[in-house]
């Protein structure tokens, strides 16, 4: 076939890269290179029953013509029995109605879809395997141009979020806020020393966002969780918990910069303000 792994494997990086940058999307596409759809049409010579104009001297010879008659070989296929063929036409037609719902694949031509199945099941095509590799680069780059905006603009109204609650939350007179802009609400006092960033604690931790989401909880997992301070690339919550003394509740809330930023993570979009309750169970020096 001319589609060989290699290409394959292009395409199905093309597809997975181009929406691995969009991780708070959930958008998965099926593989691209299984392509059963089989929509198209061809053409087909029939050779026109006008027969040629007997020569005759001082007249003029009509040559015969070849007509061309369209036909559609797949438009005219009956309903598949076997199952080979229920297959291919149930696959063709769930993973073309799932490629055109996706962002970068709505203007997918149906036409040269299928022309491709059946060139490809020839073993030629209009495309060199470079040619087609090329062509693959071109939409990859495309789709990553998408994810890159679609981040962007999530990004931008994530912050503004962010910022005006805590314009609003600051105002409460339960909530403090400290010279770095972290805002925190003491639930329960605790007693004695206050942690360092080298010190290894115990805590109960629950952290959501704006909506009311958890994003992880040690309480759902009936475990606290035991770390160096200084390991938590959160620096919102370092400077937090260096507040508390054992036995104390504290709320967080983060601002995106003392957060994940505009980089965020798989789970927590650019720019998501954190709200992170903690109780400190213990400190411990390391070494």
């Amino acid at each position: 076939m001319l589609i060989e792994n290699t290409l394959v494997d292009d395409l199905k990086n093309a597809v997975t890269e181009g929406y691995a940058v969009k991780n708070t999307l959930s958008v998965r596409l099926v593989p691209l290179f299984l392509l059963f759809l089989m929509v198209g049409c061809s053409k087909t010579p029939v050779e026109s029953s006008q027969s040629p104009v007997e020569e005759k001297p001082s007249t003029v010879v009509v040559q015969s013509e070849t007509v061309v008659e369209e036909t559609d070989v797949i438009g005219d296929l009956q309903e598949p029995a076997s199952l080979e063929d229920r297959f291919s036409y149930t696959y063709g037609y769930l993973l073309y109605s799932s490629m055109v719902q996706q962002k970068g694949f709505s203007d997918l031509e149906a036409s040269y879809f299928a022309k491709g199945i059946l060139d490809a099941d020839e073993g030629q095509g209009f495309y060199t395997q470079e040619e087609m590799s090329q062509t693959l680069y071109e939409v990859q780059t495309k789709l990553l141009q998408i994810a890159q905006e679609e981040m962007e603009a999530i990004s931008t109204a994530n912050l503004e979020v962010a910022e005006d609650f805590l314009k609003t939350n600051e105002q409460r007179e339960s909530v403090k806020v400290t010279d770095s802009g972290l805002q925190y609400e003491v639930l329960v006092e605790g007693e004695g020393e206050s942690p360092t960033e080298e010190s290894i604690i115990e805590v109960d931790y629950r952290i959501m966002m704006l909506n009311g989401k958890i994003i992880d909880s040690s309480y759902e997992r009936k475990q606290s969780s035991t770390f160096q301070l200084e390991a938590i690339m959160v620096p919102g919550f370092i400077e937090g918990v260096k507040l508390m003394q054992v036995g104390a509740k504290y709320r967080f809330w983060i601002h995106p910069d003392l957060a994940y930023g505009v980089e965020g993570t798989e789970t927590i979009e650019p720019n998501t303000l954190l709200i992170i309750e903690v109780e400190l169970k213990s400190i411990r020096e390391d070494g």
